[in-house]
C-alpha cells in the first residue's frame, strides 16, 4: 500500500527554518548550477486565532501573520462545521475575494488515517488575513501558514521557465523537474513507493485562478511544503502539477517515468497517477492550455505502463474513510477519470469535470502506442540484517506475457550518489523465474535488469547488527555496569533496562548513546535484585537486538 507517515509538527518560529533574500536572485540562473542551494528550504509556521475573535457578523477583524506568507490553511478543522472562508492582503492593500476552506477529505495517502487539516488554499504574498465563519467557532482556530521568500519564488519562476524544453523520446511532453521548482529543498520524510498505472485520476488545486507565468513554480512548492509539513505526508501529494499556462511540473519524487504511488486519490493511489490543475474550476472552465497539457501528459504517461488511454477498466477500490467504495469493491472507472469518480469530493470542480470527456478524446488522438517489450518483475525483503544476504525473486515475460527462459538477468542497487550498480547475476529459469542473492550492508534500492529493460525498484532496509557485553556480572548495589558493544551499521544505541520484581522483568530506564560502530554506556544499578540489560539499535523502524546480559546487584 501507499501509505505515507503521518506526523505531528509543531509549526513555530523557533522550529521554522531561517530564509534570507537573495538579491538578484534571477541572475543565478545558469547551466550547471544549483543557485537554489543558497536558499534555506521554504518555512511552515502557523497562528492561534482565539473564538472570541469572531464578531457577531462571524468575520474576525484583520488578523497579523507572525510574517508573510503565501499560502494557508486549518491544521486542525474539527470547527469547519462553522464553514470557514478566508481572504489576504498585504498590509494595508486590497483584500482578495473570500475563498472557502475545503476539509481535509479531498486527499490522503492510502493505509492511513486522513491528517485533519484543509487542503491549501494559495493567497500569494500577504500579511494579513480574515477568516468568515457561519458560527462562531467551539474552539480556537490553528492556522497554518507556508512562506516562500519573493527571492525564492523568482528563482524558481526563473529555473522553471529555463527547465521548459521541447518534448522528449517516446512523446514525454517536456516536464519541469523538481529540482527547477525548488523540490529538492521539500526533501521527502520516507524513499518512495511504487506501485501500477492503470487510471489516471484528474484533480484540480482549489487555488485562485489569477496567478502569473511566473508564480507557477512557487505555488507548487509551496503546495508540496504544505502538504509534507502540515498534512503529514511524505511527499507532495500529486505526481504532477499543470498551471493555467500548460506547464507540467514533476510532483512526488521517485521519477516521472516509473509507477510512483502519490497521496491523490486514497483507496486508488497504488494503482493510478495523479494530475491536478492548478486552480479551481467549480464556476468556471479549467483553461484550454491546461486541458491540452493534462491531455498530452497521459496519452504519454499511460502507455508507458502499459494501459490504453481509452475504454474503461475494473479495479479494486483499496477501501479508506474518504473514498466512497468499500474495500475489495469492485470499480469501474474511465481510463482517465475524474477525483469525484473514486473519492468523496467535487474535485476536479464541476465545469472541468464537464469537459473531461473533451480531455479524453484530445489524450487518444495523441496516445503513444502501447509497448511491446519484455517486461520484469522482481521482489526483494523489506529488510535484511547488517552483512546477510537479500534474496530477490522475479519473472521475465514478453509483451503476451510468456515466459522467457535461458535469459541473463542481474540484480543493480542503486549508490548513494544515485548510479546502479550490479550485485548479483544470473539466468531465467524455464518459467522465466529468476532468484538471485547478494550480500546486505546498506539499505536502499535495488532492481532488476534483463533485455534491456529494468523493473520497477525494490526499498530494501537494514536490520542493524549489534553485539554487546558487560565488564560484570556482579556487583554492590550502586555500583555502575559498564556495557560495550557495537553497531553495523554506525547508529543510535538504547540499552534497556529491566529489574526483576514480583517475578516479572519491570523497565527502569533506558539510556540513549550513539555507535560509531563502537559504543559504551554505563549503567547505574541503584536498587539490589537481578537486572537485565538489552542493548538495541533501530534504522528505519527496522530494529536489532543483542543478546540480553544478566546482572546482580548485591
Amino acid at each position: 500500500m501507499g501509505s505515507d507517515h503521518l506526523h505531528d509538527h509543531r509549526l513555530t518560529r523557533r522550529s521554522a527554518l531561517a530564509l534570507g533574500a537573495l538579491a538578484g536572485a534571477g541572475s543565478l540562473v545558469r547551466a550547471g548550477s544549483d543557485p537554489l542551494g543558497a536558499l534555506a528550504a521554504p518555512r511552515s509556521h502557523g497562528m492561534v486565532v482565539d473564538p472570541r475573535a469572531f464578531g457577531a457578523d462571524g468575520r474576525t477583524g484583520t488578523l497579523r501573520a507572525p510574517r508573510g506568507f503565501v499560502l494557508l490553511g486549518i491544521r486542525d478543522p474539527r470547527g469547519l462545521g462553522v464553514g470557514l472562508d478566508v481572504r489576504a492582503r498585504r498590509a494595508g492593500g486590497r483584500w482578495s475575494r473570500w475563498v472557502h476552506l475545503h476539509a481535509y477529505g479531498d486527499h490522503a495517502p492510502d493505509g492511513t488515517a486522513a491528517e485533519r487539516a484543509t487542503d491549501p488554499v494559495w493567497t500569494g504574498p500577504a500579511d494579513e488575513l480574515q477568516l468568515r465563519a457561519r458560527r462562531r467557532p467551539a474552539r480556537v482556530v490553528r492556522v497554518a501558514l507556508v512562506s516562500v521568500p519573493a527571492a525564492a519564488r523568482a528563482l524558481v519562476g526563473a529555473q522553471t521557465a529555463a527547465a521548459v524544453h521541447g518534448a522528449q523520446a517516446g512523446g514525454q511532453p517536456a516536464i519541469v523537474p523538481r529540482a527547477a521548482w525548488g523540490g529538492d529543498r521539500v526533501i521527502p520524510r520516507a524513499a518512495p513507493a511504487f506501485g501500477t498505472v492503470e487510471v489516471g485520476v484528474v484533480h484540480h488545486t482549489e487555488n485562485a485562478n489569477t496567478y502569473g507565468p511566473t508564480e507557477s513554480a512557487g505555488i507548487v512548492l509551496a503546495i508540496a511544503q504544505y502538504h509534507r509539513d502540515v498534512k503529514g505526508w511524505n511527499d507532495i501529494g500529486y505526481n504532477f502539477l499543470v498551471d493555467r499556462f500548460g506547464t507540467i511540473f514533476e510532483g512526488r519524487a521517485g521519477g516521472v517515468t516509473l509507477a510512483v504511488i502519490g497521496a491523490h486519490a486514497q483507496g486508488f493511489n497504488r494503482l493510478s497517477t495523479g494530475v491536478s490543475v492548478v486552480g479551481s474550476f467549480m464556476d468556471v472552465q479549467a483553461p484550454q492550455a491546461a486541458v491540452a497539457a493534462v491531455a498530452r501528459l497521459l496519452a504519454w504517461k499511460l502507455p508507458l505502463h502499459g494501459s490504453p488511454v481509452t475504454g474503461q477498466i475494473v479495479v479494486v477500490s483499496g477501501g479508506g474513510a474518504l473514498t466512497q467504495w468499500k474495500y475489495g469493491t469492485n470499480v469501474t472507472l474511465d481510463r482517465i477519470c475524474g477525483h469525484r469518480d473514486v473519492d468523496s469530493t467535487d474535485c476536479p470542480g464541476t465545469q472541468f469535470y464537464a469537459q473531461l470527456p473533451a480531455l479524453r478524446a484530445l489524450a487518444a488522438s495523441q496516445a503513444q502506442p502501447l509497448p511491446v517489450n519484455p517486461t520484469v518483475s522482481l521482489g526483494g525483503p523489506p529488510a535484511v540484517a547488517y552483512g546477510g544476504q537479500a534474496r530477490f525473486t522475479g519473472v521475465l515475460t514478453d509483451a503476451a506475457k510468456v515466459p522467457l527462459a535461458g535469459q541473463a538477468v542481474r540484480i543493480e542497487k542503486q549508490a548513494p550518489a544515485g548510479g546502479w550498480k550490479a550485485i548479483a547475476r544470473g539466468v531465467t529459469g524455464s518459467d522465466g523465474g529468476f532468484a538471485l542473492s547478494a550480500a546486505w550492508t546498506r539499505p536502499g534500492l535495488a532492481r532488476a535488469v534483463a533485455l534491456k529493460v529494468t523493473s520497477l525498484p525494490v526499498d530494501v532496509g537494514i536490520i542493524p547488527l549489534v553485539t554487546a557485553q558487560a565488564d560484570a556480572a556482579q556487583v554492590a548495589r550502586g555500583a555502575v555496569v559498564t556495557v560495550r558493544g557495537s553497531v553495523r551499521p554506525a547508529g543510535t544505541i538504547s540499552v534497556f533496562v529491566e529489574r526483576r520484581s514480583g517475578g516479572r522483568w519491570r523497565r527502569v530506564a533506558a539510556i540513549g548513546g550513539r555507535a560509531r560502530p563502537a559504543f559504551t554506556v554505563r549503567v547505574r544499578l541503584a536498587k539490589a535484585g537481578s537486572y537485565r540489560l538489552t542493548a538495541r539499535s533501530t534504522r528505519n523502524g527496522h530494529a536489532g537486538v543483542a543478546a540480553p546480559l544478566l546482572v546482580r546487584a548485591t
